[in-house]
């Protein structure tokens, strides 16, 4: 039981698969430092705080030794490396490496979600950028400007783009053989290359493709495609036809194999022919060779001319010939005609298909596209959307006020902040911003700060919230408390205006007005008497003299 079982493992028709599902993600980007210059002799040295490493990459490259999916089946989860924090002294942060996925030639990738065409890989080496990295954070000493001289702020890293793609295999190869279910498409397989697929007298012999390389010498050989039979209503599903029509759509040229032992040769003509229409019309527009094949049976010699004018006229052309596989009767001359055929063919294109970049991440995305939802069954909530915005919202490092305005800025300046008054926001409204939380205060100057740095701001200074009813409300009345300005703006007049102004009346001066009559030097009744003070200078020549008169 268990010998049975490990030669079925080890069996190359259970190792094919042609269909995978991966989930990819790039490395998120480092954080940027906050830092500042301390060095012996240096004052005010500034800052100096690294930015972040950028987040790995994944990548997927045409691999022509694979002809399976099935390694990209055992490792369905592919993450690349983050990149390093940013450190003091203007250290930049090291970048994740890359990762790249080897993948057979012919490989279909796929958003999964939306099943967008993203690329296909065809040529070896071919590269297709499939999860970019995220970018690293800046850190303070990129926003040091000629009036931020000490800013307090970093962003933190993007993070890598993430996403679930299908992956679907269409082998490449030059002839693809059709035909009903022991046609003998195997058989000539094996005679015509060195290939040795599954060969049997029963239907469905052959339940994955297989491929083979006829040498012919002189040049490089014929890749040669043998898929499982089809039967009528393939295209529907109906047997493996369905699963495997996909193999045949990047041939060249497509070898239909005609059985001369049917009962109705002409008629299982007809119905591949139909179902290849059915599937794909490009398909069924690729340029056929017919061939008869079992001539080597006595009843199919008797009808062979028959047959082969009545192959003639249902195909439309004269490419029609008569073999047997399994004596290799006019195999030979069969691969040689065909090499000839295929040569003179064009490379195939297939029509033009939907696309998706992938190589887009949250900042690359234009700015100005946002949504702003609100649900009438949730008054006095509104949720913004858009790749860029939320993308800066991940970046910014909430525990620094000077970022978190800094934020406030970025979305006035793409007009959110309008656009939510236009639309009937008010003050306390709820704004949320992918996991974020923010409440709606249009009087302030940054109307998204987060309410725990609001009540923070109100406990340290008191008067925050009165000023902020003050600018809603726009009153100017004498019984409440003037609007805050700035010291170097006249903010020292707003407090003690009145006793500035009571101070320069005539009456607050007479103190200080000098009174001649009240001393004259050369008044007699003056007379310096023992003990009074005397003050002195610092002056030599006065100390002197103040000595000596007070002798």
């Amino acid at each position: 039981m268990n010998k049975t079982r490990s030669s079925n493992n080890d069996d190359p028709e259970w190792k094919f698969f042609d269909t995978a599902r991966i989930h990819v993600q790039g490395g998120d980007g480092g954080t940027g430092c906050v830092a500042f210059r301390r060095e012996k002799g240096e004052a005010r040295g500034g800052p100096n705080g690294g930015r972040g490493g950028r987040g790995g990459s994944v990548y997927l490259i045409c691999d022509e030794t694979l002809n399976t999916l099935m390694p990209l089946r055992q490792r369905v989860h592919v993450r690349a490396a983050k990149g390093r924090n940013g450190l003091g002294k203007n250290k930049d942060g090291s970048s994740g490496s890359d990762i790249y996925i080897g993948a057979p030639p012919g490989t279909v990738i796929r958003e999964l979600h939306t099943q967008q065409v993203a690329g296909e890989l065809q040529e070896p080496g071919q590269v297709l950028l499939v999860a970019k990295g995220g970018l690293g954070g800046r850190g303070n000493a990129a926003f040091l400007t000629a009036r931020r001289t000490a800013p307090k702020l970093a962003e933190r890293g993007e993070p890598g783009a993430q996403r679930w793609l299908s992956l679907e295999l269409r082998l490449v190869a030059d002839v693809g053989f059709l035909g009903q279910p022991n046609a003998g498409k195997s058989t000539l397989l094996a005679a015509a290359s060195a290939a040795k697929p599954k060969i049997a007298n029963y239907p469905f012999t052959t339940i994955v493709p297989n491929l083979g390389v006829c040498d012919l010498g002189g040049g490089a050989g014929l890749v040669l495609c043998d898929i499982p039979g089809l039967i009528q209503g393939a295209a529907q599903g109906a047997g493996m036809g369905l699963a495997f029509l996909r193999h045949v759509q990047r041939c060249r040229v497509l070898l239909h194999v005609v059985d001369g032992t049917s009962d109705d040769p002409i008629r299982d003509f007809h119905v591949i022919n139909q179902e290849l229409k059915s599937y794909d019309e490009f398909l069924a527009e690729k340029p056929q060779v017919v061939v008869l094949n079992k001539v080597d049976v006595p009843e199919v010699q008797e009808r062979q001319e028959e047959l082969l004018q009545q192959l003639r006229e249902a195909a439309g052309h004269t490419r029609v010939l008569a073999i047997s596989a399994a004596t290799t009767e006019n195999v030979q001359q069969l691969m040689s005609r065909l090499r000839k055929f295929v040569l003179a063919q064009p490379k195939p294109d297939l029509p033009l298909l939907p696309q998706i970049d992938l190589s887009k991440a949250g900042l690359d995305y234009d700015a100005d596209d946002y949504e702003i939802q609100s649900d009438p069954s949730y008054p006095n909530q509104w949720r913004i959307s858009g790749q860029h915005m939320e993308q800066i919202a991940k970046m910014t490092h909430w525990e620094y006020p000077e970022a978190v305005e800094r934020f406030g800025r970025q979305l006035e300046a793409m007009g959110i902040s309008d656009e939510l008054l236009r639309r009937g926001a008010c003050d306390g409204d709820l704004i949320m911003i992918g996991t974020y939380d923010f409440e709606f205060s249009p009087g302030q100057k940054n109307p998204y700060i987060p309410p725990d740095l609001l009540e923070e701001e109100e406990a340290r200074f008191g008067l925050g919230e009165q000023q902020r009813r003050q600018q809603q409300k726009g009153s100017s009345d004498s019984d409440e408390l003037p609007t805050w300005r700035p010291f170097t703006q006249g903010g020292f007049l707003d407090m003690d205006t009145e006793e500035l102004q009571g101070f320069g009346e005539d009456d607050d001066w007479e103190l200080l007005e000098f009174n001649e009559a009240s001393f004259d030097e050369d008044d007699d009744e003056f007379e310096l008497e023992e003990g009074d003070d005397v003050w002195i200078s610092d002056g030599k020549d006065d100390q002197d003299k103040d000595a000596s008169f007070g002798k």
